[in-house]
């Protein structure tokens, strides 16, 4: 008897710990892409996950995980609550990205074009995260951010590893609109 008691006891404690930590769901929209976003509060901080299409150039995928610390919570409204925030992360992709190489041969007559153009590969980087977000009285939440990436594209087509041109689009702000529950 004993025994039942303490594992329902436990189960009832751990549905308690997990309704108390709320939780959003919602899409993420700007000049890099469309992405769907999740969040899970973790005390007055979150976690953040997206998975999304990358549509610079050519259509992509990435994901993206990030740890984001709320430094701020301004009490600018009645009703609804802000918060300002910031956190590291990690991204993962397949994507499209600038690459730059040369043709000619400059050792010999001194002439070689520098030539641009788009190509698809592994992107792999660390990113940062900083925003704004506007929390409703009722279970809507809106946010503006920068998430630029720093890291490396694996070219497909055999233009070798380079910087991931592409992450500096993430200093443009992003805008997300999530349900949170």
């Amino acid at each position: 008897m004993k025994r039942i008691i303490l594992s329902a006891a436990i189960a009832v404690m751990a549905v308690i710990s997990a309704t108390a930590q709320p939780r959003a769901v919602g899409a993420r929209l700007g000049a890099s892409g469309f992405e769907a976003s999740y969040q899970h509060t973790l005390g007055s901080n979150f976690i953040e996950a997206d998975l999304g299409l990358d549509y610079l150039g050519r259509p992509g995928f990435k994901a993206e995980a990030l740890y984001n610390f709320v430094f701020a919570r301004p009490a600018w409204t009645d009703r609804g609550t802000w918060g300002l925030y910031a956190g590291p992360g990690l991204a993962l992709g397949y994507v499209d990205d600038i690459v730059h190489w040369k043709t000619g041969n400059p050792g010999i007559d001194n002439t070689y074009r520098n030539w641009r153009g788009h190509d698809y590969g592994f992107m792999m980087s660390v990113t940062g995260q900083i925003g704004l977000e506007y929390t409703f009285w009722f279970p809507l939440q809106l946010s503006v951010d920068i998430r630029p990436y720093l890291g490396f594209h694996v070219s497909e087509s055999g233009f070798g590893t380079g910087f991931y041109n592409n992450g500096l689009f993430g200093f443009i702000p992003t805008v997300s609109a999530r349900y949170r529950f």
